[in-house]
């Protein structure tokens, strides 16, 4: 998948992408909601080096005030600044160790009488150190005053256990040479410190852009339909000539220009028919060949022919519609014509042009059905009285619609494409498989063929009201108001007029 269909898969998918969203993050509101708030009150003392007690244990240890060559206990690894500040940052490394001990904690909770023991206590204890001389004690609780009263308690009997002279020896400095003194009261917090509803719904609305995304692309790669006219340029990189809607006037057994020529499916399919002409304007050899394909079976590629046939025929273009599909024929059935004799009887020369062809409808449209199913529909195809014929017709007629066999099912498609005819392809909403359509285009440019464009067939939309007036009253029930007989042929295919070739 690119980075084209990724986006494209996302944009595609707004609305499952917004309930996704909306979804994270009613549920990470719920969440947040139920957590019972915690307040953080915090202690801050400063930190430095009781130099008489470094003096004094010096004093002591020599008995006269000096060491044994009589140098003054200055010369105590605190005695300057840069000493100071080491031995400040060594020792306030232990603060958070030691005021989790009893000896700090089991004193605050007797003074203030708290059910609670040292090891629950000192979890929601944190001692910090900033810039080196000032240590913050901060206690959390779900009471604000009492998160205040512990976190000054606190404070108060690390000190006092610091100071105490059962952490000093004579053999070690321990943590009677750090004094601690409070600069700055607790005060009882406002806001609680948790849970930060602002920070936790914007981490949530981050969790749902990725599952709303993740969502769009699960949906992408799980259907495996055509469903939007964007895949289907996106896939072909061809123009879309017509979107043909989900209409029942193409059930009817003619065109929709006889059955329905006022309705919404008529007026689509004269649109298809325009947009046609502009695509390749200058005639050359066959370029009035249309071919009609597509990916696989009942994407509506005989209805966009027949119908096209009939559009073009209603302009008073002289057209031919050739039913090639020798496997599986449709275009007789279609039009409700008889189609024994056809295009295979006229290829094996078992009929003539004036046998296998019919008239229908107008006396400038005729139509070459499939004939009787045969065996060997590649050879004949294939062979050099086909593409005799396509010569002909295509010198004597305005306009020849071919409609030929699914690609998937043989390339004869990409036959006619190759002697010069224009190649269509059908792709239905929710029919046409995506793979087996990327498949045929990648066969395409293999051989050197490229389609002229698409048609986006059975799509479903919603008529609003801003709809053109076709799609209204004018248009009655679908069916298509007035109605107009096919005229001669139209039923039995034998009593038309039939034109050599």
């Amino acid at each position: 998948m690119t980075v084209a269909d990724i986006l494209e898969a996302l944009r595609k998918h707004l609305a499952v992408e917004l309930v996704v969203l909306l979804a994270v993050l009613a549920g990470g509101y719920a969440y947040v909601s139920r957590q019972t708030p915690q307040y953080t009150a915090t202690t801050q003392m400063f930190a430095s080096v009781n130099h008489s007690a470094a003096y004094g244990s010096s004093n002591a240890s020599s008995g006269d005030g000096s060491d044994g060559d009589g140098s003054s206990a200055k010369s105590s690894p605190t005695a300057d600044a840069s000493g100071d500040t080491s031995y400040i940052s060594g020792q306030v490394g232990a603060l958070p160790t030691l005021v989790t001990t009893p000896a700090v904690l089991q004193p605050v909770i007797d003074d203030l009488g708290l059910d609670t023991s040292v090891d629950a206590l000192g979890a929601r204890i944190a001692v910090t150190a900033q810039n080196t001389y000032f240590v913050n004690v901060s206690v959390t609780d779900t009471d604000p005053k009492r998160a205040a009263k512990t976190a000054n308690a606190v404070s108060r009997s690390l000190k006092e256990q610091i100071s105490d002279d059962s952490y000093a020896s004579e053999k070690t400095y321990v943590l009677s040479l750090l004094n601690l003194a409070v600069v700055r009261q607790a005060e009882v917090p406002q806001n609680p410190s948790s849970p930060n509803v602002k920070s936790f719904m914007f981490k949530m609305a981050l969790v749902g852009v990725v599952a709303a995304a993740c969502a769009a692309l699960a949906i992408e790669a799980a259907d495996k339909r055509l469903r939007q006219i964007a895949d289907l340029q996106r896939i072909t990189d061809a123009p879309t000539l017509g979107v043909i809607l989900k209409d029942n006037a193409f059930q009817a057994s003619a065109p929709v220009a006889i059955s329905a020529p006022s309705g919404s499916a008529a007026e689509s399919i004269r649109r298809l028919a325009l947009n046609l002409m502009f695509i390749a304007p200058d005639r050359t050899e066959q370029s009035n060949v249309i071919v009609i394909s597509s990916a696989g079976q009942h994407e509506g590629k005989t209805t966009v022919a027949v119908n096209l046939a009939a559009a073009l025929a209603e302009k008073g273009e002289k057209v031919l519609l050739v039913d090639t599909d020798l496997r599986r024929p449709s275009v007789a059935k279609a039009l409700n014509i008889n189609g024994k004799v056809g295009l295979s009887h006229l290829l094996a020369g078992q009929a003539s042009s004036e046998d296998a062809i019919q008239q229908y409808w107008k006396a400038n449209f005729h139509v070459l059905p499939a004939g009787d199913q045969t065996t060997n529909p590649s050879i004949l195809i294939n062979s050099n009285a086909m593409r005799e014929l396509m010569r002909q017709v295509a010198s004597s007629y305005d306009h020849v619609i071919i409609d030929t066999t699914p690609m998937r099912v043989a390339n004869d498609a990409a036959v006619f494409a190759k002697e010069g005819a224009r190649l269509i392809l059908v792709a239905s909403q929710g029919v046409t498989v995506k793979k087996q359509l990327r498949d045929i285009m990648q066969e395409f440019t293999m051989i050197g063929v490229e389609p002229v464009g698409t048609v986006f067939n059975n799509d479903h939309v919603r008529r609003g009201k801003n709809s053109y007036y076709y799609y209204g009253d004018y248009a009655g029930d679908g069916k298509g108001g007035r109605t107009a007989k096919a005229g001669p042929g139209h039923s039995g295919g034998k009593g038309g007029r039939k034109e050599r070739a």
